[in-house]
Parts: structure tokens; C-alpha cells; sequence
């Protein structure tokens, strides 16, 4: 009995003696890692993935008579009018962007600041511009007034140069003025009075020359003209030209005066009421005396 029992024991073995088990277990440990990290790896669905809605359009029989969207046949749909009009979206809402640290309540403050300064920057441009504009029309206006103004004496002067020129001419009719030069002295009435008027004027004239104009050597023509009235007197002595030198222009006119009256006009000349003279008195400093020309 004791050996059949010591005989049939070694046919008996361990679990970890097993060489296939052990085999098995590995293999089997091995696939469930495999599995774990496929799971793992694997992204979990998304509750933003895109789902897929189906709608049916059925014509409806009735004709509606309110509808909210224009269509090829009359439809029917369910919900209410706000419902329908409401746009739905699965992308969740923006958050405000607090990195900076400001709350929504200071941003609004902020953009309401915005605001402000730009509704009163507006309406400072406005107020400049209602300014400017009013400058325009009161500078517009004084330039208005004064052109009035200058166009009225313009006018007034206009005419009294016409009633001068008038008075002038009637004056002149009355007058019976005269005009001579020395081209026409030789051949006219007036012949004789010119030039006894010419030698008084050379004989005071050189007797009085001027020592400045000795000193200096100045030599020159003036030419001037002499207005005499009936009586040989003088009314007016005129500088029609000038010989560049003050000096010798006054002692031309200072000739004259030294030389007047220069008596009454000839009876030849008994139309005459005024006598022009036109004369050139050239000045000679080598002898420093001059001549009438």
C-alpha cells in the first residue's frame, strides 16, 4: 500500500512548474496591457463633435397666412415665433478676456469713457467749425462794407475830377490861356514880350549865381514853366524837368523871380489873359552863368 502511494506522488506537480501555464499567463498579461493602451491612447468623443439633424418638409394643405420666411409651397413648422426666429449653436459662448485683470465692469466703464471722449471731441469740431464759419462771414461782410464804401467815394471822386474838368474848360474860355514854347516864340504875336522876358531872367539870374554850384562845377538843364498873368506878374512857377542838381532847379526858379514883373502884354496880345512860358535853362560851369533856351 505504502509504495503504490509513493509511486504516484511525483506524477503530481506545482502551478509555476507548468511551463505552458506559465506560457499562458505571460501571453494573456501581455494582451491586456495591448487593450489598456489602446484604450488610452484613443481620443474620448467630444461633446462639441458635429451632429447630424433631420428635418422633414412636408407641405402643408392649409395656406398659411402669417408666415415667418418665404418658401416654393405653404409649410408648416412647430414651436413658437421666438423659438423659430432663434439662432442655436452648439460652440460654447466667448468668455471675456480677463488676462489684463480688469473685470467686465471696469472694461464697460472704460468703453463708456471712449464714448464720452469722442462725443466731446465731436462736439468741440463742431463748435470750432461754427466759429470759423462765423469769422468767415463777419471777415466776408467788412470786406463787402469796405468795397461799398470805396466804390461810393470812387464815385463821389469821379465826380467831382467831372465838375472840376467842367470848371476847368469854362475857366480856360473865360481866361484865354496861352501856351508858348521857343519853337513857336520866333513866329508868334508874342515874339517881342517873350524875349524881353528871356533877357531879364539871363541879367538877374547870372548876376545871382549860386556860389555853390561854382564850388562844386555843377552843370545841368532845367525846364520850367512860367504862368504870367496880364500885368506881367508871376502866378505860378512849374518844374517840368530837372536837372538832377536841387542847386541849379532853384536858381532857375529863383531867376525868375528876381527878373518879375515883366510888364503888361503887348497890345498884340491883347486876347490874352494868361501866359504859359515853356523854357530850358542850361547852366554852364566853365563860365558859370546859364541861358535861356
Amino acid at each position: 500500500m505504502f509504495k503504490k502511494n509513493v509511486g504516484y506522488f511525483p506524477v503530481i506537480r506545482h502551478w509555476w512548474q507548468d511551463s505552458i501555464l506559465l506560457a499562458a499567463i505571460a501571453i494573456a498579461i501581455v494582451l491586456h496591457i495591448f487593450v489598456l493602451l489602446i484604450h488610452f491612447a484613443m481620443p474620448a468623443p467630444s461633446d462639441t463633435a458635429t451632429k447630424e439633424i433631420a428635418v422633414t418638409i412636408r407641405p402643408s394643405p392649409d395656406k398659411v397666412e402669417h408666415a415667418d420666411f418665404l418658401a416654393q409651397s405653404d409649410q408648416k413648422g412647430s414651436g413658437k415665433f421666438h423659438d423659430s426666429h432663434r439662432m442655436s449653436s452648439d460652440m460654447p459662448k466667448a468668455m471675456p478676456d480677463q488676462s489684463s485683470g480688469e473685470s467686465p465692469t471696469q472694461t464697460l466703464d472704460h468703453i463708456q469713457q471712449q464714448r464720452e471722449l469722442k462725443f466731446e471731441e465731436k462736439v468741440l469740431m463742431t463748435v470750432l467749425s461754427w466759429q470759423k464759419q462765423a469769422e468767415e462771414n463777419q471777415r466776408k461782410k467788412a470786406q463787402d462794407d469796405l468795397q461799398s464804401q470805396f466804390q461810393a467815394k470812387a464815385a463821389m471822386v469821379a465826380s467831382i475830377e467831372a465838375q472840376y474838368l467842367q470848371r476847368q474848360q469854362n475857366f480856360s474860355r473865360q481866361q484865354r490861356i496861352k501856351t508858348v514854347d521857343g519853337i513857336q516864340a520866333k513866329q508868334d504875336a508874342s515874339a517881342a514880350y517873350l524875349n524881353k522876358f528871356r533877357e531879364k531872367v539871363e541879367l538877374y539870374g547870372n548876376r545871382y549865381y549860386p556860389d555853390e554850384a561854382k564850388q562844386q562845377n555843377l552843370a545841368g538843364e532845367v525846364r520850367l514853366m512860367v504862368v504870367l498873368n496880364a500885368q506881367g506878374g508871376i502866378r505860378a512857377i512849374r518844374l517840368i524837368e530837372s536837372s538832377g542838381h536841387p542847386i541849379l532847379d532853384e536858381a532857375a526858379k529863383a531867376s525868375v523871380r528876381r527878373g518879375a514883373p515883366f510888364g503888361r502884354f503887348d497890345v498884340g496880345m491883347k486876347d490874352i489873359s494868361e501866359l504859359r512860358i515853356i523854357r530850358t535853362w542850361k547852366f554852364n560851369p566853365a563860365q558859370a552863368e546859364f541861358e535861356v533856351h
